[in-house]
């Protein structure tokens, strides 16, 4: 190499540098005037993400905790303890543990408070259980009038029943002709039909 080629590297690396020494001193410059933006940027991303795992080990504890309440409850229901758990730690499965021993025992006043309940689902089935159990036709028609009602055919079907033991075969009859074709309890509101037929000859 030449000493003019020499000449002209060293420029070049002297340029390059100072490029970087004055990249540098920019990116100096940009940290001293948003040096708190920053540090305030970067301690809430840390609180978010510390906030995150929190939330999420908390939510997996409580997972745990309510599955082995609810296992203690199937296993022994007057476990109060496991019921306040349960309660405290997954309101969804206390209600669904509720309805399932409401199920069991055919507890109206349970019923009642999970007719009442914000859960639509829970709300439904605790309604039709009630009028069921109550043997309330009229709470049975009414039911099977709401177009979103989840068990609507079988609420037919237990109307057509209590009519039909009432006596009153021609309006079981009209009645269980409203269960659609389509349904799974069609078949069944063919039988009560039937059955209506030969009580009324």
């Amino acid at each position: 190499m030449g000493t003019k080629e020499n000449i002209e590297y060293i420029k070049q690396e002297l340029s390059n540098e100072e490029k970087l020494l004055e990249s540098v001193i920019k990116l100096e410059k940009f940290y001293k005037k948003y040096k708190k933006v920053l540090i305030g940027a970067f301690l809430i991303l840390a609180l978010f993400a510390v906030g995150y795992m929190g939330y999420e080990w908390k939510k997996e504890r409580d997972l745990q905790a309510s599955n082995q309440a609810f296992e203690k409850l199937l296993i022994n229901p007057e476990d109060k303890e496991a019921l306040q758990t349960l309660k405290s730690t997954n309101p969804k499965l206390y209600k669904l543990y509720l309805y399932h021993k409401a199920m069991q025992s055919k507890d109206a006043k349970l019923f009642e408070r999970l007719a009442s309940s914000d859960d639509p689902i829970l709300s439904d089935l605790a309604k039709y259980h009630l009028a069921v159990i109550r043997k309330e036709r009229k709470a049975l028609e009414k039911y099977a009038m709401q177009q979103e009602a989840l068990l609507k055919e079988m609420a037919l079907l237990d109307d057509g029943y209590m009519l039909i033991k009432d006596g009153q075969i021609g309006r079981a009859r009209s009645d269980l002709t409203t269960v659609p074709k389509e349904s799974p309890a069609y078949p069944y509101a063919l039988l009560l039909k039937h059955y209506g037929a030969k009580v009324g000859k």
